[in-house]
């Protein structure tokens, strides 16, 4: 994380932890995270020494995943979308990713206030940054995570999306520059996946497993 933030003018030794907030209220929108004076649907960077936190990005709706890829030069996070919509985004620092003004989700509109907010699907042209990927229909978007070089050799520079409702990983490749998906390959688990982690000694990966509160191992023989 230090390395990111020190090649976007952040000074040198800082330490802290970026940390995701959802906005207020889940299917009730407002407009939150869009200000400045709230910590609601943010990305938040806790500085360790100073105590202070800073505004990373915002216009969030519900995020899961959080990677700082230092080799890549890359934040990358997964995040709930309405009915619709799940994203990956591409973190960049103040930057604004539209929620609630933009979302390529629809209302869910039973119970839900705020009815006057109308999603653009578009971000671009609202100046807001448009996500690497949307699902649609949504997939339960979890966690994200980086699949190490030395897991497979067939399996360069690739990465780890999990999923609730579809009960499945899902392996993905971005471009070089992380503007758009290359490819990616459901791989069905069976189960909601909630977490993932990956043990180096072991050369396997960790499954939290939601539905029979289990863990999954996946590996190469």
């Amino acid at each position: 994380e230090n390395e990111y933030l020190r090649k976007i003018g952040f000074p040198d030794n800082i330490n802290g932890i970026l940390v995701t907030t959802s906005e207020v209220e889940i299917n009730n929108p407002n407009l939150n995270p869009q200000k400045e004076n709230s910590t609601f649907g943010k990305i938040l960077f806790f500085d360790f020494f100073k105590k202070k936190k800073v505004i990373y990005s915002k216009g969030h709706r519900n995020p899961q995943g959080l990677l700082v890829d230092n080799d890549k030069g890359v934040i990358l996070s997964t995040e709930h979308g309405p009915r619709g919509g799940d994203e990956i985004n591409n973190i960049k620092f103040n930057k604004n990713y539209g929620w609630p003004i933009s979302s390529y989700g629809k209302r869910y509109l039973k119970n839900e206030k705020n009815l006057d907010l109308k999603f653009e699907e578009n971000h671009l042209k609202n100046n807001y940054e448009e996500p690497i990927f949307s699902f649609i229909p949504s997939i339960g978007i979890s966690e994200i995570i980086k699949i190490p070089n030395t897991f497979s050799s067939e399996w360069q520079d690739n990465y780890f999306i999990t999923s609730l409702n579809y009960k499945s990983i899902y392996r993905i490749k971005f471009s070089h520059d992380f503007s758009k998906v290359l490819y990616l390959e459901k791989i069905y688990i069976g189960n909601r996946i909630r977490d993932i982690k990956y043990h180096k000694k072991m050369k396997l990966f960790i499954l939290s497993l939601q539905e029979t509160s289990q863990l999954g191992f996946l590996y190469v023989r």
